[in-house]
């Protein structure tokens, strides 16, 4: 996991950083016929959840965010388990993301239970 470098990022965002990074390298090597429809899906679908994970940190009103982010989330999760049983994803990379995506959802979760608590 990549390093909070000294600015004020949240750990969800780093987090997000990192799987979205090695979701586009892992995506690239999909098999030719899964690559454009569902390896393009996946790629759009983690750099939007990056992008709106940003934007929730700097915004005052985050809840909005952070549950399209959790709802993304679940998507996320689908794409992958159909990325797994169309063997674009195997063993370890399986392992890998789906503790990426649990952890993400952990710090999503506990977000939106700040914000909420706050209201």
């Amino acid at each position: 996991m990549r390093r909070n470098t000294g600015q004020h990022e949240p750990r969800v965002v780093v987090c997000l950083f990192d799987l979205t990074l090695w979701m586009m390298r892992t995506t690239n090597r999909f098999p030719k016929n899964w690559r454009v429809s569902l390896g393009d899906r996946i790629d759009n679908l983690v750099l939007k959840m990056l992008l709106t994970a940003q934007s929730a940190g700097f915004r005052k009103e985050k809840l909005a965010l952070l549950l399209e982010l959790s709802e993304d989330l679940e998507s996320l999760r689908t794409l992958t388990r159909l990325a797994t049983e169309l063997e674009c994803i195997h063993g370890r990379q399986r392992e890998y993301v789906a503790r990426q995506i649990d952890e993400i959802g952990k710090q999503v979760g506990g977000w939106i239970k700040q914000q909420t608590a706050k209201r």
